[in-house]
């Protein structure tokens, strides 16, 4: 009994992920996804059943986003098309890095981060060259990265942090 159970819970999963699976044939998705994920169409029948369900999830989510979100998104993603290897591969350390932290630090880093993009334009500029002096003052070396966080958390700004310099 017990290994008829198991055939038929088998067997029910595999229909259930024959008909959850994606469109076999790219026409069959509807134009607008079609659309989003157009680099996909000379290699959609070759692709695993799993990798089409993500795209196509992918492309529905794109689709419902607003287009204001749509252009930052697609904004950040040309900025990081842009980038040469070297600079990606730091990017991604120092993303592996705050995702390693504890959730209390991120938190905080966050914070520090919207008050940052809070600030004008102007006194951004001006933190970012106090913060470029500090690190190199420091040896450029990144274990000192909270050091923007910290004259944030003091309140400091590009005019308080005169004394500091050199």
């Amino acid at each position: 009994m017990k290994i008829k159970l198991t055939a038929l819970l088998l067997m029910i999963s595999f229909v259930q992920t024959v008909w959850a699976a994606p469109p076999a044939q790219w026409q069959t998705l509807k134009p607008e996804v079609q659309q989003v994920l157009g680099q996909f169409e000379s290699d959609w029948n070759k692709l695993p059943l799993q990798q089409r369900q993500q795209l196509m999830q992918l492309g529905e989510k794109w689709l419902s986003l607003p287009s204001e979100r749509r252009s930052a998104l697609w904004q950040r993603f040309q900025r990081w098309q842009d980038l040469d290897e070297n600079q990606r591969h730091s990017m991604q350390k120092a993303y592996d890095h705050f995702k390693s932290l504890p959730e209390a630090d991120r938190q905080q880093m966050m914070k520090s981060h919207e008050k940052f993009q809070g600030m004008s334009p102007e006194r951004q500029q001006h933190m970012m060259e106090r913060f470029q002096q500090f690190h190199d003052r420091m040896g450029g070396s990144h274990s000192h990265g909270s050091g923007m966080q910290n004259m944030m958390e003091s309140g400091h700004d590009a005019s308080a942090m005169k004394g500091a310099h050199h």
